[in-house]
């Protein structure tokens, strides 16, 4: 039959699903039927399919490469496109803005999936089926996307007919508005973040943002928790937290990471930059002596002790090959912790006598510290001699630069314990002894003048002031 004879419903089966013709409209089409948008949207689809087919290039030739003057061209769908956010657009399907979805459903429909996802984006109750919406498209190749949103905020980036959108910041914006709720919160969103596709490099920097604001770095323990990230990715996201973390001041939170996770090459190398850090500042008088500064330093410098010993004990191997710094550092910081409590002390005893003697509370830990300055002679670090100079100069410059940064520090005090050695014996001296303790006592004078000599030599070449020093070579 011909079409005037068909009923309504039949000629728009018809003419949808046989015969299209994108140059009758759907009223043309039936006229006595009610007319509804998705009816509108099916006879337009249908059209702009029918000249799609219309217009696929021939099979390829021997040599695999198309006919030529076949463009395969898509104007059909383009049009329609064009018609539906040009010519109608959010005005006309979204009236009023009560009817986000109606539009975002016509420009799915039509494959103008960025313009469909910044639509529900726009809606904050919508938001949420945005970012689903855009991470499934994404993960299906549908989605063009920018990494980066425009200076005016806006989703969409670059110009019709075909713009990306910018899906990373959305996802980044959608998560981080609920991220802080708590660690299992914390922990969905990195889920979300991880399913984007793009520069593993800008995920990491979304993950590490969003722990830092949402305050919940916790969120990366147990690893359990983030089974779905790969190890080798998880390892490094971690470190890269742990490492902003330190920068930001917050390094106790940065090395309770690291410990948990049993990274203890990395845990090593942030606690010799945080004890050289203290130590440098002690140095220049910006760590003061009392308050929560110095108590800071002196829990830094336990829990250091403490992970070095259990280094040792669980991986003697690792630590070996990897924990000298570490080691090294931590004997010099406890050298200059105790040698500051010593002062302390020191200037809180009274004179006993024309001669000075030093109170015994005094003397043992000034003798403490000098098993320690010895046990830095003895493992390489400080000259006792002249002859072990070089040696010591050349164990210096294999040192990394937070270890020497702390030299110049470490030979002034050593030379002012050697010095308070010097002039405690001589007050010991000038006191009646036995012939035997006497010689003794010169025995002493030799050894601490010829490492005091040393010390000035080695600190020479590090500016070091060895007034106290010189003062004994004399």
């Amino acid at each position: 039959r011909g079409a005037a004879q068909m009923e309504p419903h039949a000629r728009l089966v018809y003419a949808s699903v046989a015969a299209p013709d994108a140059a009758i409209s759907a009223r043309e089409i039936a006229p006595e039927r009610e007319r509804t948008v998705e009816d509108w949207l099916w006879h337009k689809l249908s059209a702009a399919h029918a000249l799609l087919a219309a217009s696929l290039p021939p099979p390829a030739s021997a040599g695999g490469h198309p006919p030529a003057g076949c463009d395969g061209s898509q104007d059909a769908l383009g049009s329609l496109q064009r018609l539906v956010y040009g010519s109608y657009g959010e005005t006309y399907f979204n009236a009023g803005g009560g009817s986000p979805l109606l539009y975002a459903g016509v420009l799915l429909a039509t494959q103008q999936f960025e313009r469909a996802v910044a639509v529900l984006a726009a809606v904050p109750h919508l938001r949420q089926e945005a970012v689903h919406f855009g991470l499934a498209l994404q993960h299906e190749g549908l989605l063009a996307v920018a990494q980066q949103k425009l200076a005016d905020s806006s989703l969409l980036v670059g110009t019709s007919p075909s713009p990306s959108l910018a899906l990373p910041p959305l996802v980044a914006q959608h998560v981080g508005e609920w991220a802080s709720e708590g660690v299992d919160a914390s922990r969905a969103a990195i889920g979300y973040l991880w399913l984007l596709r793009g520069p593993a490099a800008q995920r990491q920097e979304l993950c590490i943002q969003l722990l830092l604001d949402c305050g919940k770095p916790e969120a990366l323990l147990p690893r359990s928790g983030l089974s779905h990230i790969a190890e080798a990715d998880y390892r490094e996201l971690l470190r890269a937290v742990s490492s902003r973390l330190a920068g930001k001041g917050r390094a106790s939170q940065a090395a309770r990471l690291l410990y948990e996770a049993r990274e203890h090459r990395q845990l090593s190398a942030l606690l010799v930059a945080e004890l050289s850090a203290n130590i440098a500042a002690a140095a220049r008088g910006t760590n003061p002596a009392a308050g929560d500064a110095a108590e800071r330093a002196a829990r830094l410098c336990a829990d250091a002790a403490a992970f070095a010993r259990e280094w040792r004990d669980s991986d003697p191997q690792e630590a070996s090959a990897h924990g000298a710094p570490l080691f090294a550092l931590l004997s010099i910081a406890q050298l200059l912790e105790g040698a500051e409590a010593w002062r302390a002390a020191s200037k809180g005893l009274p004179a006993a006598g024309p001669r000075g003697a030093t109170d015994a509370i005094a003397m043992q830990p000034l003798s403490a510290l000098l098993v320690r300055v010895e046990a830095l002679s003895e493992a390489g670090l400080l000259p006792a001699s002249l002859a072990e100079v070089e040696a010591a100069q050349a164990e210096y410059r294999l040192q990394p630069p937070e270890v020497r940064r702390a030299f110049p520090q470490l030979v002034e005090t050593c030379v002012e314990l050697l010095h308070a050695q010097y002039a405690a014996l001589r007050i010991a001296r000038c006191a009646p002894m036995p012939a035997a303790a006497g010689a003794r006592a010169g025995t002493g004078f030799a050894a601490i003048r010829a490492q005091a000599e040393a010390l000035v030599v080695f600190g020479g070449a590090m500016d070091v002031s060895a007034s106290s020093g010189q003062r004994i070579a004399r």
